[in-house]
């Protein structure tokens, strides 16, 4: 078992059993049935009470002294590094290993859909001061005209760094551009995919790994009963009726079933199904507006068509530490049609797979150091820069 979570009380107790001798519980004189008599009053450490101790561990990760991380960058490395410590504490958990990555790279889209928002932000602030008025006694005036020239100088830099120029087109009264919007949605999107995933599937890790696979089992169908206890809340950042909390989906189970018996990749195809099926799908591919922006990037990556090329992003996976695409067998793609579709689940199903069979594989060959040096860098809080 992991020595890297042993920091409760409860991961030296047993299941089902007093955590306490009773010698030290309280005893209290109750009248019950018409009779008063003494009752002591004996804590039992349940399924549930683990539950809530491994799911609480992944809200410190999340949302340290119960208030969530404001920025969403900043919360997708914490993630980032959580997954990265698993690996690296068990090289079993394989989904996590490969799971750092994909955070990373979503983490990556996050930072160049904020900064896309800012570029084109900076560039409407430089034009409107350029279209302010200007009188006849400005044009004289050397201040007003050195202010010009200013302005005009800030608009071309602006214009130059921010490749949305010519469609930054914004309705009546609105303070963004419909691009903004449009990369603002699937911004919020990734983030809470991101977070909603992570709160689901990190508590799953940590049991299996304190608690060993008979309890897990045990347990695995009582997770779900913690959720709207009134005193010990849980974070779940999606609606009950759109995402219940908990479920003991098939595929969590047999994930580690797999992992148990020494099955990795197995165990990853179940738990990557677990994650894109049960999870992402419902609260972000089943979305039409944020599947009509995705494809519509992919389309216009693939045919180069737009009249702005490069403002698509492809979609891939690069098994480093850094946002930057490497030219190796550590980058894995998406799908080279145009007609492609990432909301598609088994299309995205295959990509994900694809991807999974080549971290395996890099795992097995020469490139295991530089793999696991990147996971390393993930745990210190690099690569989505």
């Amino acid at each position: 078992m992991s020595q890297r979570f042993q920091d409760s009380d409860s991961d030296q107790k047993k299941l089902n059993q007093n955590v306490r001798p009773i010698s030290e519980c309280e005893r209290k004189r109750e009248r019950l049935y018409d009779v008063t008599t003494d009752v002591v009053h004996v804590p039992v450490l349940t399924c549930e009470g683990l539950w809530r101790i491994y799911q609480s561990r992944a809200e410190d990760v999340v949302a340290p002294g119960g208030e969530l991380i404001a920025n969403p960058i900043e919360r997708n490395r914490a993630i980032n590094a959580a997954y990265a410590k698993l690996w690296l504490d068990d090289p079993r958990f394989q989904w996590a290993g490969l799971a750092a990555f994909a955070s990373k790279t979503v983490g990556c889209g996050l930072l160049h859909a904020r900064d896309s928002i800012d570029k084109i932000q900076k560039e409407y602030e430089a034009s409107q001061k350029i279209r302010q008025p200007y009188t006849l006694s400005d044009l004289v005036d050397p201040n007003k005209v050195a202010q010009h020239a200013r302005y005009e100088r800030e608009l071309e830099a602006a214009d130059d760094d921010n490749p949305f120029w010519s469609i930054n087109a914004r309705l009546p009264g609105s303070s963004r551009s419909l691009t903004q919007e449009g990369l603002l949605y699937v911004y919020e999107k990734m983030a809470l995919g991101n977070t909603t995933l992570f709160l689901d599937i990190y508590p799953l890790h940590l049991f299996y790994a304190q608690r060993g696979l008979n309890e897990f089992e045990e347990c695995l169908k009582k997770r779900e009963s913690i959720y709207g206890h009134p005193k010990f809340p849980v974070q779940w950042p999606v609606d009950q009726q759109e995402l219940g909390f908990g479920v003991d989906y098939d595929d969590i189970l047999l994930g580690f079933e797999a992992l148990d018996s020494g099955h990795l990749a197995k165990s990853v195809r179940h738990l990557a199904n677990h994650e894109q099926r049960n999870i992402l799908q419902p609260i972000m591919y089943d979305d039409w507006k944020l599947d009509w922006l995705l494809f519509a990037n992919h389309f216009y990556y693939v045919t180069r068509i737009s009249p702005l090329p490069d403002i698509a992003q492809p979609i891939e996976l690069t098994l480093a530490s850094q946002c930057k695409r490497i030219d190796d067998d550590r980058t894995v793609t998406f799908d080279s049609s145009p007609l492609a579709d990432l909301s598609d689940i088994d299309q995205r199903m295959a990509f994900v797979l694809r991807a999974a069979r080549q971290f395996d594989e890099l795992l097995r060959g020469s490139s295991r150091g530089l793999l696991e040096q990147s996971i390393r860098d993930i745990a210190a809080g690099q690569g989505v820069r």
